[in-house]
């Protein structure tokens, strides 16, 4: 194996990429690596000038110009990261350069460039993320900060006013106690105590406080609550067909319509004219292409094969009296000069007859090869733009494509695409959104939610609508949860995703009251759980990481500690998952 099969190998097998301009300026190496980060192939860099591989890349002048400093600065490794394009994506490189100094005796002429770089995108992302990140804890850390202090404050009030109440306490106490040795002093003083009455001793039930809970099965249920407005459960927009003004206008917004109900009439004339237009285009395209498919027996070919033969006919006549006029001049019977003219005649007739078969030829392919596919493509555009026209005229009366209500597009929910009011006598263009039908069987809603909670919605969940109009409750399921996150608003840093709930079977009685765009709210069932044990917080002791409970003995009313197996904790009450039954009491 060779020392260059060696080299070669060992460029190829490294990760980082590696580069070496020589010094007439021509890439010499470029490894495979180097390949991969700068999205380039050996066959366009190899062996060309750097200036016609690299310099016409404007974008990346970070880069050049870091190689452009390692011939400047030929004592300095230098090392930085700069930014590449590749293929349309930004990314960042480390990269390293350095001037190799030719042999002993050469000058900055004779040395080489080697440049080394890396892909680190990734890292200065995660970088990045990390700076945001930490921003984001000290930002919580000052707001927690202030929180505990503000806490520890008002801790400190409440304890201030729980020492004033105990006080007050603890003198009304000594206030009742007097009274009570008052009242009983006076009375044993007025009457006088025959005999001491036996003093009753309290039992177990008298001494305890302690609640007790009877264990049932029950529902555990989660929901999330939202707010957003009434919208139609599918929109149809509907656009202009072609350019033109509204001539006719049939409709209210808000209306309700039915499937194929006549809304708009456009003016036609602007777009007939066109049709004429491209049908005269058409028939000038379908007579050319007949023309040229018939080529050979048209009237150009006619005459570039009549002048072909008529200089031919020129050139014989010319070429016997050339013939003639010489044999007269080698036997001296003619002048030299007439010999010469009859020489030039000959010479210029056969030019022109060399000249009229060239015409000959160039007329001929006039009529094939790209000519004719040409001729073709043309008749072909001319015929769909015929075709286009005249559908779009038979689309100038504007129908309802769904039974529904008639709205505006900007209510129609489409963000990027804004309408406008349509009005006999205005103008359109092409594709304008001039109206959006609703379908009103059934409704839909849309709102956002944060990102922490987003991850509990999907798609089929159960979802309670609410609005403020009617306290009917209706009935609908989670349609769509976006996998990207809105445009956030205000400044808001924690990302909201949008949510769509559809609302299917409305009564029909709630559907004439309801409207489009009424505010609403919906409850997203994101658990529910029947059938389980729920305990209140109070009755669930922690030991370590062992969880228990005071069970009453049914027949000796005792207690006994049993320890439980918890699930999942709300506000107020916690799921014993094994450990009770139902039917239990438990002390709390």
């Amino acid at each position: 194996m060779s020392d260059e099969t060696i080299f070669r190998n060992v460029l190829d097998s490294l990760n980082n990429g590696v580069m070496t301009i020589g010094r007439e300026g021509r890439i010499l190496t470029f490894n495979a690596a180097a390949e991969a980060i700068l999205g380039l192939k050996s066959a366009e860099v190899l062996n060309r000038s750097f200036a016609e591989a690299f310099l016409v890349r404007q974008e990346n002048d970070q880069f050049n110009q870091t190689i452009f400093n390692a011939i400047y600065d030929a004592d300095v490794i230098h090392d930085r990261l700069v930014s590449w394009h590749r293929n349309g994506e930004a990314v960042v490189l480390e990269m390293a350069t350095s001037l190799l100094a030719g042999e002993e005796g050469e000058g900055p002429k004779d040395a080489a460039v080697i440049v080394v770089f890396r892909d680190i995108t990734e890292v200065e992302r995660l970088r990045e993320t990390e700076r945001r990140l930490s921003e984001e804890l000290k930002e919580n850390h000052r707001a927690l900060q202030k929180s505990y202090m503000e806490m520890e404050e008002a801790n400190g009030q409440l304890q201030a006013a729980l020492r004033k109440v105990q006080a007050i306490r603890v003198a009304a106490t000594a206030l009742v106690v007097i009274l009570f040795v008052s009242v009983g002093f006076f009375t044993w003083k007025q009457v006088g105590i025959p005999h001491r009455a036996p003093v009753p001793v309290a039992g177990p039930a008298a001494v305890t406080g302690a609640r007790i809970f009877t264990v049932t099965l029950q529902t555990l249920t989660d929901t999330i609550a939202l707010k957003g407005t009434l919208k139609p459960i599918q929109v149809v927009n509907v656009p202009s067909p072609f350019a033109g003004m509204i001539r006719e206008k049939l409709f209210e917004y808000g209306q309700t319509v039915t499937k194929g109900q006549l809304l708009l009439r456009i003016d036609r004339a602007e777009t007939e004219m066109k049709l004429r237009e491209a049908r005269t285009a058409y028939i000038e395209a379908a007579e050319k292409l007949r023309e040229i498919e018939h080529w050979s027996e048209g009237n150009e070919m006619a005459k570039a094969q009549q002048n072909v033969t008529r200089s031919k006919l020129t050139l014989d006549g010319h070429f016997k009296t050339f013939q003639e006029t010489e044999r007269l001049f080698q036997k001296e019977i003619v002048p030299a000069t007439e010999y010469n003219n009859a020489r030039q005649q000959y010479t210029t007739a056969k030019m022109d007859y060399d000249s009229a078969l060239r015409e000959l030829r160039m007329t001929g392919e006039k009529g094939e090869g790209q000519n004719r596919e040409i001729a073709r493509l043309k008749l072909e555009n001319a015929r769909q733009k015929a075709k286009d026209l005249e559908a779009q005229l038979l689309l100038a009366d504007i129908h309802a494509p769904v039974s529904g209500t008639v709205l505006l597009p900007d209510l129609a929910g489409d963000k990027e695409k804004k309408g406008k009011a349509v009005e006999q006598g205005v103008s359109v263009s092409q594709g304008d959104l001039l109206l959006s039908v609703g379908n009103s069987e059934g409704l839909s809603m849309t709102a956002e939610v944060d990102e922490l909670e987003v991850l509990k919605i999907v798609k089929g969940q159960e979802v309670r609508v609410t609005t403020e109009a009617f306290p009917e409750a209706l009935k609908g399921r989670v349609a769509h949860v976006s996998s990207q996150a809105a445009k956030s608003e205000q400044g808001a840093k924690s990302a909201r995703f949008e949510v769509a709930v559809a609302i299917d079977g409305i009564p029909t009685a709630l559907r004439d009251k309801l409207r489009l765009g009424m505010s609403a709210s919906m409850e997203i069932m994101i658990l529910n759980k029947p059938g389980v044990i729920l305990l209140p917080l109070a009755a669930v002791a922690l030991e370590g990481a062992d969880r228990f409970v005071t069970l009453r003995e049914r027949q000796t009313a005792a207690k006994k500690k049993q320890r439980v197996e918890t699930g999942i904790t709300t506000l107020d009450r916690v799921e014993i998952k094994a450990g009770l039954k139902a039917g239990d009491e438990v002390f709390y």
